[in-house]
Formats: C-alpha cells, structure tokens, sequence
C-alpha cells in the first residue's frame, strides 16, 4: 500500500498524472515492480486514491520513456532493458551533446565553470561514499548544466527527451560493471577540455566519454 505521506502529496488534480509517473517511474527503478511485472491502472488508482484517468495518462508517459510496454489487449507491462537500448540512447547523446559542447566552449562563462566544476565534485563524492540516487542526480546534473549554456531551447529539449536520469540509472545498477567511482572521475576529462576552450579537445572527450561505455556494453553483449 502507499505511505500515507504519498497520498497527500496526490491531494492537487493538476499534478496528479506527474506524482503518479514518479511513483510508478520510482518502483520501476528500485526494482520493486520487475521487468514482466504487469501494471494494473485500477489497482494503482485504488491504492493512490485516484481515478484511473491520471494512472493512464502516467502509464502513457512511462511507454514514451522506454518503462513501460503496453502489449495489445493484454495491457501494459515493465519492460525488460537490453544493452541495445542502452547502446541506443548513448549514441543518440553523443550527437546531442558534441552539440552543446560546441555552444559551451565559445559561450560558458568562469561562473558556469565554477558550477559544473561544484557539480562533478559532488557527483565525485556521492560515487565514494556509494550514494546511488544522488550520483544519478549529480551526473545527469553535469551534462545537463553542459547543454544549457547553449540556451538553444530546441537542443535542451530534445536532451531532455532522451530522459538521461532514467537511462542513467538503469545503464549504472543493471549493465554497468564499472565502480561509481570510476564512472565519476571520468567526467573530469570534459571539464578539464571545457575549462582550456580547447574545443577539439572538448570534442573528443565527449566522444570518448560514450563510445568506451558502448564498447564495454559490446563487450558485455559478446
């Protein structure tokens, strides 16, 4: 059943569909609710204490994250992930952000640097002190901040469609054999290009950044 604290939370209609997105999205990724599992809408709507409309319209914005699957007329399940799906959303990240890393090398300021600088250390610390969630936070945190110093709206949207905490998360606890520790001092080589405006450098560890993580998943699939 649901805390009682997360019923409250789902006390306002107008957020509903986004309260019941994360709570379902927050099973999905602990582990509670396993690929397979099927996702009944009338029994989260009884156990939430809402209506099956916003339990839908989640199930719907889960599918469209790679969450969920919905089979015809058998009804909506949590999905297994594959290292193609992973190898999938990397490659499409690499494009996206060599293109953020070209409007950050000629606009990021010592401000911003300062930031993402904060931000590498945190995620840095988390990783030591095997803190999960939030090296998840601060790692999509890092590239995030990379991408919106180009304030190319279109750019951070479609970044933000590849829904980088989700795919983050599944790619570090389920098909990563890397440390947490590892993972993080690796993003030390984009800061490090970013903070020289070494733009073929910049461009580079970015690559470099996502191909060594699909040739250890390749690796992995062999």
């Amino acid at each position: 059943m649901v805390a009682e604290t997360t019923k409250k939370k789902l006390k306002k209609p107008r957020v509903f569909r986004d309260e019941v997105c994360e709570y379902i999205k927050e099973l999905i990724l602990s582990g509670e609710l396993k690929p397979g599992d099927r996702i009944v809408e009338t029994r989260c709507a009884k156990e939430l204490g809402v209506s099956q409309a916003p339990v839908r319209e989640a199930i719907r914005e889960l599918e469209l994250i790679g969450l969920v699957e919905n089979i015809p007329f058998q009804g909506s399940y949590v999905k297994e992930h594959t290292i193609k799906d992973v190898k999938d959303s990397y490659k499409v990240r690499i494009s996206l952000e060599i293109l953020g890393m070209k409007y950050a090398i000629e606009s990021i300021t010592e401000e911003q640097l300062k930031e993402l600088y904060d931000v590498m250390k945190d995620m840095e610390t988390a990783a030591e002190n095997l803190e999960f969630d939030l090296y998840i936070k601060y790692d999509t945190l890092f590239h995030q901040k990379i991408i919106e110093v180009s304030q190319n709206m279109l750019l951070l949207r479609l970044w933000n469609q590849c829904h980088v905490r989700e795919w983050t998360h599944i790619s570090t606890k389920k098909l990563s054999d890397r440390s947490l520790a590892n993972l993080a001092t690796r993003h030390e080589a984009i800061y490090d290009a970013l903070a020289e405006r070494n733009e073929s450098k910049a461009l580079q560890a970015v690559s470099s950044h996502f191909e060594e993580l699909i040739v250890a998943l390749e690796a992995k699939q062999n």
